[in-house]
């Protein structure tokens, strides 16, 4: 019985992380994005300072208790965010369309930045973020939102957690965040029609 439990978790797990697989680690080769345009990096993640709203996609969590992500399409005034920063902060602190979709993330978390390095994004929340008690699916669909959210913005395709600066190997002990994440596309569903 302990056998076939044992290989049943394996099976989960393989089926979990096997969706989650970039395609460089695929194939086998990795590329690198060469800047042609002689302009500075990281302009991908910048916003033109004149536009007033920006639309981004944003991941949400269902209300029915379902383990796949819904993209939201969300109109948001960045100021003088970048577009990482700006689409986490939508993500946060802007409540979904649909009456299916909720947020999860516990009351007063702030975002206090966030820096991408290459494909990497570091987010750094306040504390409220790693509140405890908030249950394994909770943690493991708010820790997954981020990182489809910011994953939305192109170049980024990891992230790693940091809460008040400083980096955390698990909330409540439930998604291991010592290492950085990449998006686990076995858990993003379609988005909801107008009318749900």
């Amino acid at each position: 019985m302990v056998k076939k439990l044992t290989m049943l978790l394996v099976l989960v797990l393989a089926l979990l992380l096997g969706g989650c697989v970039q395609t460089e680690q695929r194939t086998g080769t990795t590329g690198s994005v060469t800047d042609v345009t002689g302009k500075a990096p990281g302009l991908a993640n910048q916003i033109d300072p004149n536009l007033k709203r920006i639309e981004v996609t944003v991941y949400r969590v269902q209300k029915n208790g379902d383990t796949h992500l819904i993209p939201e399409v969300v109109k948001y005034a960045p100021g003088t965010k970048t577009l990482a920063e700006a689409s986490l902060d939508a993500l946060v602190n802007t409540a979904p369309t649909s009456k299916q979709l909720m947020n999860v993330f516990p009351k007063g978390t702030k975002v206090l930045g966030v820096k991408v390095e290459g494909d990497l994004a570091t987010v750094n929340f306040n504390k409220a973020f790693a509140a405890h008690g908030q249950g394994s699916y909770n943690e493991l669909m708010m820790v997954n939102a981020v990182v489809c959210t910011l994953t939305e913005v192109k170049g980024i395709r990891q992230v790693r957690f940091l809460v008040e600066g400083r980096p955390i190997d698990t909330i409540s002990g439930h998604v291991d965040l010592s290492e950085p994440l990449r998006r686990l596309t076995g858990m993003i569903g379609k988005p909801l029609k107008d009318d749900e």
